[in-house]
């Protein structure tokens, strides 16, 4: 039932009935703490209050206190003042806390965390959702992205690996690509809501852009041992572990762009299974 009136403790005033349907659907499934991707769902005696998941045990007065419409701002950038063009990254500052008590304000607060995540939630949930494959979705492309039509099955098929991987977004994968169908279906369980991706975005097919353009080059033939190869992907690893401040995530012009670095270790694919299974020099 809605709740009328003054809420009740741990409860929210709700809108007209038809305003946010998957806020009311959300609000239904806290009986218990919920985390959407890094953020932290509770309810309190005088409503929901939101948080980063890292930030569960700590004390209320270390937190700074936000309203809704002030979590864009702080969703725009990471703890080291980069730009965060995805706000489905892990990469969402803590150290705050924002009490919601209307749904209209739990609406406002998950649109500027995380734009249109709550909807897409509850079409998964509800089965509504309809993913679009990633040869639909480049073949509707204009403009300098009408090239991305021209990528092969196999460099889409990397694409969608380094450019999803979930050290870069949260959501799951349920669009499919020609040599790879979805990620397994993403189920929400008791504590976790499973925040689905329907459709390749800009940054994946800013990736697809930029690798069509550089399988054009030309190829730089190189010969490496087995112990280069692994210091090369230690090297990858390293960086895509702990990526330089200065780094903008954005854009693929830069050639430390953590998804062009993950399609330089798909490259390891074609050499074997993974470098961890090429023949290793001796006494190593």
């Amino acid at each position: 039932m809605i709740p009328s009136g003054e809420p009740r403790g741990g409860e929210i005033m709700a809108g007209p009935a038809s305003a946010h349907p998957h806020v009311a659907a959300l609000r239904d499934r806290l009986g218990r703490p919920l985390v959407l991707l890094e953020v932290l769902l509770e309810r309190r005696p005088t409503g929901i209050e939101l948080r980063h998941f890292r930030d569960a045990d700590r004390p209320d007065g270390e937190l700074v206190s936000r309203t809704p419409e002030a979590l864009g701002a702080l969703a725009e950038s990471t703890e080291n003042g980069a730009f965060r063009p995805n706000r489905s990254a892990p990469t969402l500052r803590s150290g705050w806390r924002c009490p919601i008590s209307t749904e209209t304000d739990l609406h406002e607060a998950l649109e500027q965390l995380y734009p249109g995540a709550l909807a897409d939630w509850q079409a998964w949930e509800t089965g509504s959702a309809r993913p679009t494959p990633f040869r639909d979705f480049v073949g509707r492309q204009t403009g300098m992205y009408r090239s991305t039509q021209a990528i092969t099955d196999g460099e889409a098929d990397a694409v969608a690996r380094a450019g999803c991987d979930s050290s870069l977004c949260l959501r799951r994968r349920c669009w499919s690509t020609p040599g790879m169908g979805p990620a397994p279906r993403p189920e929400s369980d008791a504590e976790v809501l499973a925040i689905p991706c329907l459709e390749p975005c800009a940054l994946v097919l800013d990736l697809a852009r930029w690798r069509v353009k550089d399988v054009e080059s030309r190829p730089v033939r190189l010969e490496l041992t087995t112990g280069e190869l692994e210091s090369l992907e230690r090297a990858l690893r390293n960086t895509l572990d702990q990526p330089p401040e200065d780094l903008r995530e954005g854009s693929t012009r830069h050639p430390g762009n953590p998804r062009r670095l993950g399609l330089l270790l798909e490259r390891f694919r074609e050499v074997g299974t993974g470098i961890e299974d090429l023949p290793r020099n001796k006494g190593t």
